[in-house]
């Protein structure tokens, strides 16, 4: 089968590398133009167009819908792999390819449709998550599906071990939804109970409120990690939280209740504060911070 992957991410890296050691053709990949970054704001690519480098994997960037169009025809694939690429797909473009795109999404649709499902899982405290991949249509993650496959989670994951293992887990199913539209099998529409939006995630977020219930503080920490990282203020000092735990001690929401754990009071119980980075510094656990940090007495985290 004639495939095209389109990305803009390195979640991307472990289906790139099935699929160019897979029967199927691998044509090419598609991803969003360089980017201007940095201090000079010079154009860099992005994570999967460096992997295309690494791979030998000739690469094609469309700035706009009428270029992908073009060339969808020009190269005319059975189907595009879609993972994270950043771009809206126009019907037109979708009826291209044979067998249309396929979309690889981290959730067990229809629960947690849209741009954050993996911190959105974490956040909410699910128990369970998984991957979707879908035949893609003009709605936000609502076309059919050929294949899920789901994970119960243990309530320590991050964003970043969330979505690693996720990521895992679709390279071989995409190979067997390959074999499935080689067979002729049809999606299986969506359930329409249970549908949630998982929003894009905002900078603004990542700071705590300490009058929230730790349990949920902590679940802010790890959908949080490794970005953007939730942070908190104290005695005008930014400091970052990467990890930490509940405790059972009770005390002012912001308070330090102890220094060896670092332990802050919440809205209701508190939070062992782990591991921490203080701005400019390296990591260290929270004790060894607040044993050099000679706050004022009372100073409380906000």
């Amino acid at each position: 089968m004639k495939v095209v992957l389109a990305s803009s991410s390195e979640v991307a890296a472990p289906i790139l590398d099935h699929l160019l050691n897979s029967q199927h053709d691998l044509l090419c990949g598609i991803s969003m133009p360089d980017k201007p970054t940095g201090r000079g704001r010079l154009p860099a690519p992005n994570a999967f167009s460096l992997l295309c480098q690494t791979k030998n994997l000739q690469l094609h960037t469309p700035v706009n819908g009428n270029e992908l169009n073009a060339l969808l025809r020009k190269i005319a694939p059975d189907v595009v792999i879609t993972i994270a690429y950043g771009r809206l797909i126009k019907l037109e473009e979708l009826m291209i390819p044979k067998f249309g795109w396929l979309n690889i999404h981290f959730s067990l649709l229809p629960r947690w449709r849209g741009a954050a499902p993996v911190q959105r899982t974490i956040e909410y405290g699910d128990s369970e998550s998984g991957i979707s991949i879908f035949r893609l249509d003009e709605g936000m993650d609502t076309g059919p599906i050929f294949y899920s496959e789901k994970i119960h989670l243990t309530g320590e994951e991050t964003f970043g071990s969330l979505l690693s293992t996720l990521s895992g887990l679709a390279a071989p199913a995409t190979l067997k939804v390959l074999e499935m539209l080689t067979r002729g099998d049809q999606p299986i529409p969506q359930d329409s109970n249970g549908i949630t939006l998982a929003r894009k995630l905002t900078k603004e977020e990542a700071r705590i409120d300490w009058k929230k219930e730790a349990f949920e503080i902590e679940r802010q920490i790890r959908a949080m990690n490794p970005w953007p990282i939730a942070w908190t203020m104290i005695d005008q000092q930014r400091i970052s939280i990467l990890k930490s735990s509940v405790s059972e001690l009770v005390g002012a929401p912001g308070k330090i209740l102890s220094t060896s754990p670092l332990i802050v009071g919440c809205g209701k119980n508190s939070l062992s504060i782990e591991i921490v980075k203080p701005a400019g510094k390296r990591e260290m656990s929270g004790a060894q911070w607040i044993r050099g940090a000679r706050l004022p007495t009372e100073s409380f985290f906000v």
